[in-house]
């Protein structure tokens, strides 16, 4: 055997599981994708929908509301504050965001509460990040991670959809 081959044996060591059961994964992911793509489009639909605090319909909701309302359609439910929707999935660090993921900021007083949350759209690097959330002055919106007012209120991420 050249220095370079590696056995038949080798190989399969370095694999998580067997063929099959790395079929099944693949699989579940694909599945997990497609149901998250279907998540974020249909959170688009509200899009423009105003601000109305302690509200979860399509005339108007909260942030925790207008996240809470997404999830359900998909099966999920989730706690109605922000403050609580942080334990309804897996922590993931920022470096880990992935579209469907839950993010969440300190609110409109700073501080290091959670205040506001909302749903990635978009993960542009190990740093930046798109999501939708219902916020005050605009309602249903999607807003960049950069801006300033987001940046440093940044205070953690949730998976919900493994």
């Amino acid at each position: 055997m050249c220095p370079t081959e590696v056995s038949a044996q080798e190989l399969n060591a370095r694999k998580h599981g067997t063929i099959a059961e790395q079929i099944n994964q693949s699989a579940i992911k694909q599945r997990q994708q497609s149901v998250v793509s279907e998540l974020i489009e249909y959170a688009f639909k509200f899009r423009g929908v105003p601000y109305r605090y302690g509200q979860m319909s399509p005339r108007g909701f909260d942030c925790s509301g207008f996240t809470s309302y997404v999830f359900k359609r998909f099966g999920v439910s989730l706690d109605r504050s922000s403050r609580g929707q942080i334990n309804d999935g897996r922590r993931v660090g920022r470096s880990e965001l992935q579209p469907g993921d839950l993010v969440f900021f300190s609110g409109r007083r700073g501080g290091a509460g959670i205040g506001h949350v909302g749903i990635v759209t978009e993960v542009q690097n190990d740093r930046d990040f798109k999501f939708i959330h219902a916020a005050c002055r605009s309602g249903i919106t999607e807003s960049h991670s950069s801006e300033t007012y987001y940046s440093r209120r940044y205070r953690g991420a949730c998976r919900v959809i493994e």
